[in-house]
Protein backbone atom coordinates (compact mmCIF):
# COMPACT_ATOMS: atom_id res chain seq x y z
CA UNK A 1 0.00 0.00 0.00
CA UNK A 2 1.65 3.05 -1.57
CA UNK A 3 1.38 6.74 -0.35
CA UNK A 4 2.74 8.81 -2.91
CA UNK A 5 4.07 12.46 -1.99
CA UNK A 6 5.05 15.07 -5.13
CA UNK A 7 6.83 17.86 -4.42
CA UNK A 8 6.09 21.08 -6.92
CA UNK A 9 8.32 23.29 -7.73
CA UNK A 10 9.57 25.83 -9.95
CA UNK A 11 12.31 23.49 -10.83
CA UNK A 12 12.32 20.22 -13.02
CA UNK A 13 11.51 17.43 -10.35
CA UNK A 14 13.16 14.47 -9.71
CA UNK A 15 11.74 11.23 -9.75
CA UNK A 16 12.25 8.82 -6.71
CA UNK A 17 13.03 5.19 -7.15
CA UNK A 18 11.18 4.59 -9.97
CA UNK A 19 7.82 6.22 -9.02
CA UNK A 20 6.60 8.69 -11.44
CA UNK A 21 6.56 12.47 -9.84
CA UNK A 22 3.86 12.91 -12.40
CA UNK A 23 1.17 11.08 -10.69
CA UNK A 24 -0.92 12.45 -7.99
CA UNK A 25 -1.16 11.43 -4.66
CA UNK A 26 -4.69 10.94 -5.23
CA UNK A 27 -4.55 9.17 -7.99
CA UNK A 28 -2.70 6.07 -6.91
CA UNK A 29 -3.41 4.08 -10.07
CA UNK A 30 -4.31 0.74 -8.06
CA UNK A 31 -7.37 -1.85 -9.48
CA UNK A 32 -10.48 -1.71 -7.87
CA UNK A 33 -9.95 -5.48 -6.19
CA UNK A 34 -6.47 -4.12 -4.91
CA UNK A 35 -8.31 -0.84 -3.23
CA UNK A 36 -11.33 -2.90 -1.90
CA UNK A 37 -8.05 -5.28 -0.17
CA UNK A 38 -6.95 -1.84 1.25
CA UNK A 39 -10.37 -1.05 2.64
CA UNK A 40 -10.90 -4.30 4.56
CA UNK A 41 -7.36 -4.18 6.07
CA UNK A 42 -8.15 -0.70 7.06
CA UNK A 43 -11.61 -1.32 8.39
CA UNK A 44 -9.52 -4.59 10.43
CA UNK A 45 -7.31 -1.51 11.35
CA UNK A 46 -9.52 -0.03 13.07
CA UNK A 47 -10.86 -3.37 14.63
CA UNK A 48 -7.80 -3.72 16.02
CA UNK A 49 -7.64 -0.24 17.35
CA UNK A 50 -10.71 -0.31 19.59
CA UNK A 51 -9.53 -3.20 21.52
CA UNK A 52 -5.67 -3.20 21.48
CA UNK A 53 -4.14 -0.25 23.97
CA UNK A 54 -1.16 0.23 21.71
CA UNK A 55 -0.81 3.50 19.60
CA UNK A 56 0.73 2.91 16.01
CA UNK A 57 3.06 5.70 14.44
CA UNK A 58 2.54 6.80 10.92
CA UNK A 59 5.64 8.49 9.86
CA UNK A 60 5.65 10.61 6.72
CA UNK A 61 9.17 11.80 5.62
CA UNK A 62 9.00 14.75 2.81
CA UNK A 63 11.35 16.46 1.01
CA UNK A 64 12.18 20.08 0.95
CA UNK A 65 13.50 22.18 -2.22
CA UNK A 66 16.76 23.39 -1.12
CA UNK A 67 19.43 25.68 -3.11
CA UNK A 68 22.77 25.17 -1.75
CA UNK A 69 26.42 25.69 -2.95
CA UNK A 70 27.81 22.76 -3.29
CA UNK A 71 30.32 20.63 -5.50
CA UNK A 72 27.79 17.76 -5.20
CA UNK A 73 24.25 17.18 -4.34
CA UNK A 74 22.41 14.17 -4.46
CA UNK A 75 18.89 12.20 -3.24
CA UNK A 76 17.81 9.14 -2.38
CA UNK A 77 14.33 8.83 -1.76
CA UNK A 78 11.99 5.73 -0.52
CA UNK A 79 8.48 4.92 -0.08
CA UNK A 80 7.75 2.43 2.20
CA UNK A 81 4.16 1.01 3.38
CA UNK A 82 3.51 -0.10 7.02
CA UNK A 83 -0.02 -2.03 7.60
CA UNK A 84 -1.52 0.73 10.05
CA UNK A 85 1.09 2.83 9.52
CA UNK A 86 0.91 4.74 6.58
CA UNK A 87 2.95 5.40 3.44
CA UNK A 88 7.00 6.89 4.13
CA UNK A 89 9.14 8.54 1.79
CA UNK A 90 12.75 8.86 2.70
CA UNK A 91 15.07 11.64 1.43
CA UNK A 92 18.73 11.89 2.44
CA UNK A 93 20.67 14.66 1.13
CA UNK A 94 24.33 15.13 1.28
CA UNK A 95 26.97 18.12 0.47
CA UNK A 96 30.34 18.88 0.05
CA UNK A 97 32.63 21.81 -0.71
CA UNK A 98 36.51 21.98 0.15
CA UNK A 99 36.04 19.06 2.43
CA UNK A 100 33.66 15.65 2.47
CA UNK A 101 31.21 15.43 4.94
CA UNK A 102 31.30 12.18 7.19
CA UNK A 103 27.68 12.62 7.61
CA UNK A 104 24.11 13.22 5.56
CA UNK A 105 21.03 14.26 6.79
CA UNK A 106 17.70 12.38 7.73
CA UNK A 107 14.84 14.56 7.44
CA UNK A 108 11.03 13.15 9.11
CA UNK A 109 7.67 13.53 10.36
CA UNK A 110 6.15 11.49 13.30
CA UNK A 111 2.73 11.64 13.28
CA UNK A 112 -0.24 9.43 15.37
CA UNK A 113 -2.56 6.91 12.80
CA UNK A 114 -4.99 9.53 13.36
CA UNK A 115 -3.06 11.72 11.96
CA UNK A 116 -1.74 14.33 14.98
CA UNK A 117 1.74 15.38 15.14
CA UNK A 118 3.83 13.71 17.74
CA UNK A 119 5.65 15.76 19.62
CA UNK A 120 6.84 13.96 22.54
CA UNK A 121 10.32 12.25 23.07
CA UNK A 122 10.72 9.48 20.60
CA UNK A 123 13.81 7.10 19.65
CA UNK A 124 15.02 6.09 15.45
CA UNK A 125 17.41 3.56 15.48
CA UNK A 126 19.52 3.66 12.07
CA UNK A 127 21.30 0.22 11.17
CA UNK A 128 23.00 -0.63 7.49
CA UNK A 129 22.71 -4.11 6.28
CA UNK A 130 23.36 -6.12 3.46
CA UNK A 131 19.92 -7.58 2.36
CA UNK A 132 16.55 -6.18 2.14
CA UNK A 133 15.10 -8.35 4.20
CA UNK A 134 14.52 -8.86 7.68
CA UNK A 135 15.00 -12.14 8.93
CA UNK A 136 14.62 -13.52 12.58
CA UNK A 137 17.92 -13.43 14.15
CA UNK A 138 18.79 -9.90 13.10
CA UNK A 139 17.23 -8.52 15.85
CA UNK A 140 18.06 -10.43 19.35
CA UNK A 141 15.96 -10.88 22.15
CA UNK A 142 16.31 -8.01 24.01
CA UNK A 143 15.57 -6.01 21.09
CA UNK A 144 19.18 -5.14 20.34
CA UNK A 145 20.75 -5.31 16.78
CA UNK A 146 22.52 -8.34 16.24
CA UNK A 147 25.71 -7.59 15.75
CA UNK A 148 26.78 -10.73 14.67
CA UNK A 149 24.00 -11.62 12.22
CA UNK A 150 25.42 -12.36 9.19
CA UNK A 151 23.62 -9.88 6.84
CA UNK A 152 24.70 -7.00 9.56
CA UNK A 153 26.80 -4.28 7.15
CA UNK A 154 28.58 -2.98 10.49
CA UNK A 155 26.93 -0.15 11.31
CA UNK A 156 24.49 1.25 13.98
CA UNK A 157 22.84 4.19 15.55
CA UNK A 158 20.00 5.72 17.77
CA UNK A 159 19.21 9.17 17.87
CA UNK A 160 16.30 10.71 20.10
CA UNK A 161 14.36 13.28 18.48
CA UNK A 162 11.56 15.28 19.76
CA UNK A 163 9.44 16.94 16.85
CA UNK A 164 8.39 20.42 16.16
CA UNK A 165 4.81 21.41 16.48
CA UNK A 166 4.04 20.12 13.42
CA UNK A 167 6.16 16.81 13.60
CA UNK A 168 8.98 17.58 11.88
CA UNK A 169 12.19 16.37 12.74
CA UNK A 170 16.14 16.22 11.49
CA UNK A 171 19.00 14.20 12.39
CA UNK A 172 22.60 13.90 11.29
CA UNK A 173 23.73 9.78 10.45
CA UNK A 174 26.79 9.39 11.68
CA UNK A 175 27.35 12.17 14.23
CA UNK A 176 26.30 9.15 16.87
CA UNK A 177 28.57 6.54 15.27
CA UNK A 178 30.89 7.29 12.33
CA UNK A 179 29.76 5.83 9.12
CA UNK A 180 31.42 2.98 7.60
CA UNK A 181 34.61 4.01 5.19
CA UNK A 182 33.37 2.79 2.11
CA UNK A 183 36.31 2.81 0.06
CA UNK A 184 37.08 -0.32 2.64
CA UNK A 185 33.95 -1.69 1.74
CA UNK A 186 33.66 -4.89 -0.73
CA UNK A 187 32.27 -3.89 -3.77
CA UNK A 188 29.56 -6.26 -3.16
CA UNK A 189 28.34 -4.69 -0.03
CA UNK A 190 28.45 -1.46 -1.57
CA UNK A 191 25.93 -2.38 -4.39
CA UNK A 192 23.88 -4.20 -2.34
CA UNK A 193 23.62 -1.75 1.01
CA UNK A 194 20.24 -0.88 3.10
CA UNK A 195 19.08 0.81 5.51
CA UNK A 196 16.83 -0.57 8.12
CA UNK A 197 14.91 2.61 10.29
CA UNK A 198 13.17 1.30 13.72
CA UNK A 199 11.17 4.10 15.45
CA UNK A 200 9.90 3.78 19.78
CA UNK A 201 8.97 5.64 21.97
CA UNK A 202 11.88 7.29 23.89
CA UNK A 203 10.67 5.63 27.22
CA UNK A 204 10.07 2.04 25.94
CA UNK A 205 12.18 -0.95 25.85
CA UNK A 206 14.38 -1.70 22.74
CA UNK A 207 11.42 -4.84 22.07
CA UNK A 208 9.46 -2.10 21.16
CA UNK A 209 10.80 -1.04 18.57
CA UNK A 210 8.84 -1.36 15.04
CA UNK A 211 10.74 -2.18 11.74
CA UNK A 212 9.42 0.65 9.47
CA UNK A 213 8.75 -2.09 6.03
CA UNK A 214 9.02 -0.39 2.91
CA UNK A 215 6.95 -2.69 1.16
CA UNK A 216 4.46 -4.45 3.14
CA UNK A 217 2.99 -6.23 -0.34
CA UNK A 218 6.42 -7.72 -0.32
CA UNK A 219 7.67 -10.17 2.67
CA UNK A 220 11.03 -10.01 1.32
CA UNK A 221 11.30 -6.06 1.52
CA UNK A 222 11.79 -4.83 4.57
CA UNK A 223 14.52 -1.99 3.84
CA UNK A 224 15.30 0.38 1.51
CA UNK A 225 18.30 0.51 -0.92
CA UNK A 226 20.96 2.85 -0.08
CA UNK A 227 21.27 4.87 -3.21
CA UNK A 228 24.35 7.54 -4.30
CA UNK A 229 24.15 10.01 -1.30
CA UNK A 230 25.94 8.36 1.31
CA UNK A 231 28.51 7.33 -1.14
CA UNK A 232 29.59 11.07 -0.92
CA UNK A 233 31.76 10.30 1.94
CA UNK A 234 33.93 7.98 -0.48
CA UNK A 235 34.46 10.89 -2.88
CA UNK A 236 38.28 10.71 -2.79
CA UNK A 237 38.10 7.61 -4.53
CA UNK A 238 35.26 6.46 -7.52
CA UNK A 239 35.34 2.54 -7.04
CA UNK A 240 38.59 2.26 -4.99
CA UNK A 241 40.17 3.94 -7.74
CA UNK A 242 42.28 7.34 -6.58
CA UNK A 243 42.74 10.56 -8.46
CA UNK A 244 46.17 10.96 -10.48
CA UNK A 245 47.71 10.46 -13.43
CA UNK A 246 49.60 6.93 -12.61
CA UNK A 247 48.46 3.60 -13.71
CA UNK A 248 44.94 2.62 -12.52
CA UNK A 249 43.72 6.39 -11.94
CA UNK A 250 41.10 8.81 -12.64
CA UNK A 251 42.36 12.05 -14.54
CA UNK A 252 40.78 15.37 -13.73
CA UNK A 253 39.59 18.11 -16.08
CA UNK A 254 41.34 20.93 -15.64
CA UNK A 255 39.75 25.03 -16.29
CA UNK A 256 36.82 25.16 -18.64
CA UNK A 257 36.08 21.13 -18.07
CA UNK A 258 39.44 19.61 -20.26
CA UNK A 259 41.84 17.49 -19.50
CA UNK A 260 45.39 18.91 -18.36
CA UNK A 261 47.95 17.71 -21.26
CA UNK A 262 49.87 16.30 -18.60
CA UNK A 263 46.44 13.84 -17.86
CA UNK A 264 46.59 13.13 -21.42
CA UNK A 265 47.89 9.58 -22.32
CA UNK A 266 50.57 9.48 -25.34
CA UNK A 267 49.10 6.79 -27.17
CA UNK A 268 47.67 3.99 -27.36
CA UNK A 269 47.89 -0.24 -28.16
CA UNK A 270 44.88 0.20 -29.83
CA UNK A 271 44.77 0.08 -33.83
CA UNK A 272 41.74 2.29 -34.20
CA UNK A 273 40.27 5.01 -32.09
CA UNK A 274 35.97 5.18 -32.74
CA UNK A 275 34.29 8.80 -31.91
CA UNK A 276 30.99 8.05 -31.79
CA UNK A 277 31.21 4.87 -30.62
CA UNK A 278 27.53 4.26 -29.44
CA UNK A 279 26.19 5.23 -32.90
CA UNK A 280 23.93 7.69 -31.11
CA UNK A 281 25.10 10.54 -33.48
CA UNK A 282 22.40 11.03 -36.50
CA UNK A 283 23.69 14.31 -38.02
CA UNK A 284 27.29 15.37 -37.83
CA UNK A 285 30.40 13.28 -36.11
CA UNK A 286 33.49 16.46 -35.73
CA UNK A 287 36.90 16.44 -34.97
CA UNK A 288 37.76 20.04 -34.52
CA UNK A 289 41.59 20.84 -34.36
CA UNK A 290 41.59 24.13 -31.86
CA UNK A 291 39.04 26.23 -30.20
CA UNK A 292 39.55 29.48 -31.81
CA UNK A 293 41.24 28.49 -34.78
CA UNK A 294 38.19 26.35 -34.92
CA UNK A 295 39.12 23.93 -38.09
CA UNK A 296 37.43 20.84 -38.52
CA UNK A 297 37.14 17.69 -39.93
CA UNK A 298 33.19 16.45 -40.35
CA UNK A 299 31.08 13.28 -41.36
CA UNK A 300 28.24 14.00 -42.43
CA UNK A 301 25.96 11.20 -42.33
CA UNK A 302 22.83 12.28 -43.44
CA UNK A 303 24.84 13.03 -46.95
CA UNK A 304 27.12 10.66 -46.39
CA UNK A 305 30.07 13.08 -47.20
CA UNK A 306 33.33 13.74 -45.15
CA UNK A 307 33.70 17.72 -44.89
CA UNK A 308 36.97 19.97 -44.41
CA UNK A 309 36.33 23.91 -43.41
CA UNK A 310 39.40 24.68 -44.99
CA UNK A 311 41.95 24.27 -47.63
CA UNK A 312 43.52 20.64 -47.88
CA UNK A 313 46.87 19.76 -49.38
CA UNK A 314 47.82 16.46 -50.40
CA UNK A 315 51.64 15.52 -50.40
CA UNK A 316 51.60 12.85 -52.18
CA UNK A 317 49.40 11.04 -55.00
CA UNK A 318 45.32 11.42 -54.58
CA UNK A 319 43.44 8.42 -56.18
CA UNK A 320 39.90 8.65 -56.91
CA UNK A 321 37.75 6.19 -57.83
CA UNK A 322 34.41 8.39 -57.75
CA UNK A 323 33.39 11.49 -58.98
CA UNK A 324 35.14 15.16 -58.21
CA UNK A 325 32.14 17.98 -57.60
CA UNK A 326 30.02 15.76 -59.82
CA UNK A 327 31.86 15.14 -62.46
CA UNK A 328 34.06 11.59 -63.70
CA UNK A 329 37.47 12.85 -63.74
CA UNK A 330 38.23 9.93 -66.54
CA UNK A 331 35.18 11.59 -68.64
CA UNK A 332 36.68 14.68 -68.74
CA UNK A 333 37.65 16.32 -72.23
CA UNK A 334 40.30 18.84 -72.33
CA UNK A 335 38.96 22.43 -71.15
CA UNK A 336 41.44 24.66 -73.31
CA UNK A 337 38.57 26.12 -75.40
CA UNK A 338 35.52 25.93 -72.45
CA UNK A 339 34.54 28.62 -70.91
CA UNK A 340 38.05 30.47 -71.56
CA UNK A 341 37.95 34.46 -71.65
CA UNK A 342 39.07 36.54 -74.05
CA UNK A 343 39.59 40.32 -74.20
CA UNK A 344 37.18 41.23 -76.86
CA UNK A 345 36.87 45.23 -77.94
CA UNK A 346 36.91 47.86 -75.77
CA UNK A 347 35.96 46.65 -72.07
CA UNK A 348 33.90 43.09 -73.37
CA UNK A 349 35.33 40.40 -71.98
CA UNK A 350 34.21 37.58 -74.24
CA UNK A 351 33.76 33.83 -73.00
CA UNK A 352 33.32 30.96 -75.16
CA UNK A 353 30.87 28.37 -74.98
CA UNK A 354 30.83 25.01 -72.29
CA UNK A 355 29.09 23.32 -69.64
CA UNK A 356 29.76 23.64 -66.10
CA UNK A 357 27.97 22.18 -62.71
CA UNK A 358 26.35 23.90 -60.21
CA UNK A 359 24.65 22.73 -57.11
CA UNK A 360 23.82 19.66 -58.65
CA UNK A 361 22.52 21.24 -61.93
CA UNK A 362 24.21 20.84 -65.18
CA UNK A 363 24.14 24.02 -67.30
CA UNK A 364 25.15 24.50 -70.68
CA UNK A 365 26.65 28.34 -71.68
CA UNK A 366 25.95 29.16 -75.54
CA UNK A 367 28.91 31.45 -75.65
CA UNK A 368 28.93 35.64 -75.41
CA UNK A 369 30.56 38.33 -73.62
CA UNK A 370 29.98 40.69 -70.48
CA UNK A 371 30.99 44.33 -70.28
CA UNK A 372 33.85 45.37 -67.60
CA UNK A 373 34.14 47.92 -65.15
CA UNK A 374 36.43 50.74 -66.48
CA UNK A 375 39.62 51.40 -64.25
CA UNK A 376 39.52 48.25 -62.04
CA UNK A 377 39.97 44.49 -61.10
CA UNK A 378 36.89 42.96 -62.68
CA UNK A 379 35.71 39.09 -61.50
CA UNK A 380 34.01 37.18 -63.52
CA UNK A 381 32.35 34.03 -62.89
CA UNK A 382 28.99 31.66 -63.36
CA UNK A 383 26.31 31.74 -60.46
CA UNK A 384 22.90 31.22 -59.96
CA UNK A 385 22.49 34.11 -62.07
CA UNK A 386 24.61 33.30 -64.67
CA UNK A 387 27.61 34.69 -66.33
CA UNK A 388 28.20 38.04 -63.44
CA UNK A 389 31.04 40.16 -62.36
CA UNK A 390 31.79 42.85 -59.48
CA UNK A 391 35.17 44.55 -58.45
CA UNK A 392 35.67 42.91 -54.92
CA UNK A 393 36.30 39.35 -55.65
CA UNK A 394 34.49 36.10 -56.37
CA UNK A 395 31.37 35.21 -54.03
CA UNK A 396 31.57 34.26 -50.49
CA UNK A 397 28.06 33.65 -49.82
CA UNK A 398 27.09 31.61 -52.39
CA UNK A 399 28.31 28.89 -55.03
CA UNK A 400 30.07 29.73 -58.22
CA UNK A 401 32.11 28.81 -60.98
CA UNK A 402 35.47 31.33 -61.44
CA UNK A 403 35.91 32.26 -64.85
CA UNK A 404 38.29 34.77 -64.93
CA UNK A 405 39.98 38.02 -63.21
CA UNK A 406 40.53 41.00 -65.84
CA UNK A 407 41.90 44.07 -65.20
CA UNK A 408 41.09 47.51 -67.06
CA UNK A 409 42.30 50.63 -67.85
CA UNK A 410 39.50 53.87 -68.74
CA UNK A 411 39.01 52.01 -71.99
CA UNK A 412 40.33 49.05 -72.46
CA UNK A 413 41.47 45.30 -71.23
CA UNK A 414 44.99 45.21 -69.64
CA UNK A 415 44.91 41.67 -68.40
CA UNK A 416 42.89 38.87 -68.31
CA UNK A 417 43.96 35.84 -65.92
CA UNK A 418 42.42 32.78 -66.43
CA UNK A 419 40.80 31.51 -63.26
CA UNK A 420 39.21 28.14 -64.37
CA UNK A 421 39.03 25.00 -62.82
CA UNK A 422 36.61 22.01 -62.87
CA UNK A 423 33.68 23.24 -64.14
CA UNK A 424 31.50 22.24 -61.09
CA UNK A 425 30.49 23.67 -57.74
CA UNK A 426 28.81 21.76 -55.13
CA UNK A 427 29.10 23.36 -51.77
CA UNK A 428 25.81 24.33 -50.93
CA UNK A 429 24.25 21.40 -49.27
CA UNK A 430 21.07 21.25 -46.82
CA UNK A 431 21.87 20.61 -42.84
CA UNK A 432 19.64 19.40 -40.07
CA UNK A 433 19.88 19.07 -36.54
CA UNK A 434 17.38 17.12 -34.74
CA UNK A 435 16.86 17.48 -30.96
CA UNK A 436 15.20 15.00 -29.12
CA UNK A 437 14.31 15.40 -25.13
CA UNK A 438 15.94 16.07 -23.48
CA UNK A 439 18.32 18.52 -25.75
CA UNK A 440 21.44 19.46 -25.33
CA UNK A 441 22.53 22.55 -23.92
CA UNK A 442 19.31 23.64 -22.71
CA UNK A 443 18.48 25.64 -19.87
CA UNK A 444 14.65 25.72 -17.39
CA UNK A 445 13.99 28.21 -16.12
CA UNK A 446 10.67 29.45 -14.13
CA UNK A 447 10.21 33.28 -15.48
CA UNK A 448 9.18 34.31 -11.31
CA UNK A 449 5.15 34.28 -11.70
CA UNK A 450 2.41 31.13 -12.01
CA UNK A 451 5.53 28.19 -12.01
CA UNK A 452 4.89 25.38 -9.94
CA UNK A 453 4.69 22.56 -11.57
CA UNK A 454 6.10 19.19 -12.41
CA UNK A 455 8.59 18.72 -15.67
CA UNK A 456 9.95 15.10 -16.38
CA UNK A 457 11.38 13.52 -19.55
CA UNK A 458 8.99 10.40 -20.42
CA UNK A 459 9.36 8.06 -23.37
CA UNK A 460 6.52 7.18 -25.31
CA UNK A 461 6.26 3.42 -26.19
CA UNK A 462 4.22 2.93 -28.72
CA UNK A 463 5.38 6.21 -31.17
CA UNK A 464 9.13 5.50 -29.33
CA UNK A 465 9.37 8.92 -28.79
CA UNK A 466 11.11 11.10 -25.64
CA UNK A 467 8.99 14.11 -24.76
CA UNK A 468 8.98 16.56 -21.76
CA UNK A 469 6.19 16.45 -19.59
CA UNK A 470 4.85 19.36 -17.85
CA UNK A 471 1.77 19.09 -15.71
CA UNK A 472 0.37 21.24 -12.44
CA UNK A 473 -2.39 20.23 -10.30
CA UNK A 474 -2.83 24.08 -9.67
CA UNK A 475 -6.34 25.50 -10.69
CA UNK A 476 -4.55 28.18 -12.62
CA UNK A 477 -2.29 27.89 -15.86
CA UNK A 478 1.05 27.11 -14.43
CA UNK A 479 4.13 27.57 -17.21
CA UNK A 480 7.62 26.90 -17.49
CA UNK A 481 10.42 27.63 -19.98
CA UNK A 482 13.14 25.17 -21.54
CA UNK A 483 15.38 27.57 -23.48
CA UNK A 484 17.58 25.91 -26.19
CA UNK A 485 20.83 27.24 -27.32
CA UNK A 486 21.98 26.83 -30.94
CA UNK A 487 25.28 27.76 -32.11
CA UNK A 488 25.45 29.09 -35.79
CA UNK A 489 27.94 27.27 -37.68
CA UNK A 490 30.65 28.76 -39.58
CA UNK A 491 29.60 27.61 -42.77
CA UNK A 492 25.89 28.97 -42.33
CA UNK A 493 24.36 30.28 -45.34
CA UNK A 494 20.55 31.08 -44.49
CA UNK A 495 17.69 29.02 -43.40
CA UNK A 496 15.74 26.54 -45.82
CA UNK A 497 12.61 27.35 -47.24
CA UNK A 498 12.14 25.95 -50.59
CA UNK A 499 10.70 22.71 -51.21
CA UNK A 500 8.30 22.73 -48.85
CA UNK A 501 10.84 23.04 -45.57
CA UNK A 502 10.35 25.11 -42.84
CA UNK A 503 13.56 26.16 -41.22
CA UNK A 504 12.19 25.24 -37.76
CA UNK A 505 9.89 22.12 -36.76
CA UNK A 506 8.49 20.84 -33.14
CA UNK A 507 5.76 18.18 -32.70
CA UNK A 508 3.95 18.47 -29.44
CA UNK A 509 0.69 16.80 -27.50
CA UNK A 510 -1.55 17.27 -24.77
CA UNK A 511 -4.33 15.56 -22.36
CA UNK A 512 -6.96 18.24 -23.29
CA UNK A 513 -7.58 19.62 -26.92
CA UNK A 514 -8.60 23.06 -25.32
CA UNK A 515 -5.64 25.51 -24.73
CA UNK A 516 -7.44 26.91 -21.97
CA UNK A 517 -6.18 23.59 -19.34
CA UNK A 518 -2.91 23.24 -21.59
CA UNK A 519 -0.64 24.58 -24.38
CA UNK A 520 2.21 25.62 -25.50
CA UNK A 521 4.02 28.84 -27.22
CA UNK A 522 7.37 29.29 -28.89
CA UNK A 523 9.50 32.31 -29.08
CA UNK A 524 13.28 32.23 -31.36
CA UNK A 525 15.85 35.11 -30.30
CA UNK A 526 18.29 35.51 -33.36
CA UNK A 527 21.85 36.34 -32.16
CA UNK A 528 21.79 39.52 -31.32
CA UNK A 529 19.23 38.61 -28.95
CA UNK A 530 16.12 40.03 -30.74
CA UNK A 531 12.65 38.30 -30.63
CA UNK A 532 12.33 37.28 -34.35
CA UNK A 533 9.09 37.42 -35.86
CA UNK A 534 7.65 34.24 -36.59
CA UNK A 535 4.94 32.65 -39.23
CA UNK A 536 3.57 29.81 -38.11
CA UNK A 537 1.61 28.12 -35.21
CA UNK A 538 3.63 29.42 -32.38
CA UNK A 539 0.73 30.14 -29.36
CA UNK A 540 -1.82 28.63 -27.53
CA UNK A 541 -0.86 25.32 -29.34
CA UNK A 542 -3.03 22.08 -27.95
CA UNK A 543 -3.35 18.48 -29.45
CA UNK A 544 -4.38 14.93 -27.77
CA UNK A 545 -2.33 13.43 -30.58
CA UNK A 546 1.14 14.45 -31.70
CA UNK A 547 0.97 17.24 -34.03
CA UNK A 548 3.83 19.28 -36.06
CA UNK A 549 3.95 22.90 -35.50
CA UNK A 550 6.30 24.28 -39.19
CA UNK A 551 7.49 27.45 -37.64
CA UNK A 552 9.11 30.03 -40.59
CA UNK A 553 11.67 32.87 -39.77
CA UNK A 554 10.36 36.50 -41.12
CA UNK A 555 11.60 39.88 -40.58
CA UNK A 556 14.74 40.90 -40.98
CA UNK A 557 16.78 38.77 -38.24
CA UNK A 558 20.41 38.55 -37.70
CA UNK A 559 22.38 35.33 -37.70
CA UNK A 560 26.17 35.89 -37.10
CA UNK A 561 28.19 33.08 -37.60
CA UNK A 562 29.84 31.68 -34.40
CA UNK A 563 27.37 33.15 -32.19
CA UNK A 564 24.43 31.53 -30.75
CA UNK A 565 20.58 32.15 -31.26
CA UNK A 566 17.91 30.64 -28.65
CA UNK A 567 14.61 28.87 -28.94
CA UNK A 568 12.46 29.34 -25.87
CA UNK A 569 9.40 26.52 -25.12
CA UNK A 570 7.04 27.74 -22.17
CA UNK A 571 4.23 24.37 -21.82
CA UNK A 572 1.92 25.71 -19.66
CA UNK A 573 -1.20 23.25 -17.14
CA UNK A 574 -3.45 23.30 -14.73
CA UNK A 575 -5.93 20.88 -13.04
CA UNK A 576 -3.39 17.80 -13.37
CA UNK A 577 -3.59 18.24 -17.61
CA UNK A 578 -0.24 17.93 -18.87
CA UNK A 579 1.42 19.68 -22.48
CA UNK A 580 4.19 17.18 -23.69
CA UNK A 581 6.78 18.66 -26.13
CA UNK A 582 9.16 15.80 -28.67
CA UNK A 583 11.20 16.34 -30.98
CA UNK A 584 13.19 19.95 -32.50
CA UNK A 585 13.85 20.33 -36.00
CA UNK A 586 16.49 23.34 -37.69
CA UNK A 587 16.98 22.90 -41.51
CA UNK A 588 20.25 24.97 -42.87
CA UNK A 589 21.67 25.73 -46.16
CA UNK A 590 25.73 25.75 -45.34
CA UNK A 591 28.94 26.16 -47.90
CA UNK A 592 31.34 24.26 -47.43
CA UNK A 593 34.96 25.95 -47.70
CA UNK A 594 36.59 25.97 -50.90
Amino acid sequence: MYQEHVIETGETLHKFDGIDPITDAADSGLSVPMQTILFILFYLLIVWRLFVPCSLLKVFLSTMKKKISVTKHLHLALFLSVLGIGGVLFVSSVSAAQSVPLTHVYNGRLLTSGGTAITTAHSVRFSYWKSADAISGDITGTGAINTGASNFAGWEEVHTVTPNALGYFSVKLGTVTALPTYQNLETSTLIGLFLQVEVKASSGANTAYEILDIDSTDGTIDRSGVLSVPFASNADTIDKREIGTSSGSIAVLGPNGQFEKSAIPGGTNSGSFVLDADNSESANITLQFGTTLAKRLTYDITNSTFKFNTNLRVEGNLTVTGLVNGLNLTQLQSSTGALKAASGGGLNLNVSNGTYRLNGALNTYSGGSIALHASSTNYVFFASGGLLKNTTGFPTDESFIPVAIAVTSPGSITSVLDRRALSTDNREHTVLQTFNPSYEKASYNADGTSNVGQLSVLHDTGSLKNFYHWTSTRTSLQDYDIVLRVPISQDFMRWKTTGGTNPLTLSYRSLTGSALSNKLSIEVYDTAGSAVTLSGSVTGLANTTWATTQIEFTGNPVWTVGQSMLIKLKPSAKDSFAMQIGELKLTGIELLGQ
